[in-house]
């Protein structure tokens, strides 16, 4: 009997161990590290920087006879030479880098980016010419001609709208733009009482002039942009900045008669193609 009772005891013990060790929760190894999502580059906000690169405008320079020059031999080509209108008629290529300063801010909604930028830049774009003499008709006299032309400053105020791809952005942008052009030229002779080029009396004569404006023009344009840091940020872009004509007049009044002698100057600019590079830093 005291047997059975045991044998019973060992075995609803067992019985009860298997039921409370299947309750308990099972533990495979540590638990899984938490996940950390990266949030999207956020191109908003201020930025400031600076930019430098090249661009490669030409000069036209153009010219017409007024008062006496207008019935002048020497106006136009002879056996002598190419004349007063072809010397003075150019192209001038004007070649150089620029460089300067940029600020601007970025509204950014989903992946698209909206802003607005600011750079004044110093440009060094500066060409000019120069003749040798060539004798007036019949030999008499002689004539030469110079002139130049530059661009010494570029500022521009532009929205800017674009698309995000995280750290890379791709933008086109518009507005306008403020550029100094400067022109001179200078057609000199040296006539002592011959009758083909206005008479200077031993000395010399001078049809010179200059021109300087501020043009007000627009300006597109398009590049990327590329964030390496949560800070800084390069870029490449290209500009248009299409240029302004001007035009001005030079006279000489002919030594002993005072007959006037005009120059008519038609100066203009191709337009400005900017090639630049930029390192912003975003607040």
């Amino acid at each position: 009997m005291r047997r059975s009772l045991l044998l019973s005891f060992v075995a609803l013990s067992a019985i009860a161990s298997s039921a409370f060790a299947a309750d308990l929760p099972t533990q495979k190894g540590p638990p899984p590290a938490p996940t950390t999502v990266m949030a999207p580059y956020s191109w908003a906000g201020f930025y400031v920087g600076v930019n430098g690169g090249y661009a490669d405008p030409t000069a036209k320079l153009s010219v017409a006879p007024g008062g006496y020059w207008g019935g002048d031999v020497d106006w136009t080509a002879n056996s002598n030479g190419p004349g007063v209108a072809a010397l003075a008629t150019r192209d001038i290529g004007l070649h150089g880098f620029i460089g300067g300063v940029t600020a601007g801010y970025n509204y950014q909604i989903n992946n698209v980016v909206l802003g607005v930028e600011a750079d004044a830049d110093h440009l060094r774009l500066k060409g000019s010419y120069a003749t040798t003499s060539y004798p007036g008709y019949y030999n008499t006299g002689e004539y030469w001609a110079n002139g130049s032309a530059s661009i010494d400053s570029l500022f521009t105020l532009r929205l800017r709208a674009g698309l995000a791809f995280d750290r890379l952005l791709v933008f086109a942008t518009g507005g306008l733009a403020v550029t100094n052009e400067k022109f001179s030229q200078l057609i000199g002779f040296y006539n002592n009482g011959a009758s083909t080029l206005p008479d200077t009396n031993g000395a010399y004569g001078y049809n010179a002039g200059s021109a300087s404006t501020t043009a007000v023009t627009g300006v597109v344009g398009g590049g990327l942009e590329y964030a390496f840091d949560n800070h800084w940020s390069l870029k490449g872009e290209y500009l248009y900045v299409p240029l302004k004509s001007q035009s001005f007049t030079s006279n000489y009044s002919e030594y002993g008669t005072g007959n006037p002698y005009t120059v008519y100057h038609h100066e203009s600019l191709s337009a400005l193609n900017v090639f630049r590079a930029g390192l912003n830093y975003r607040f």
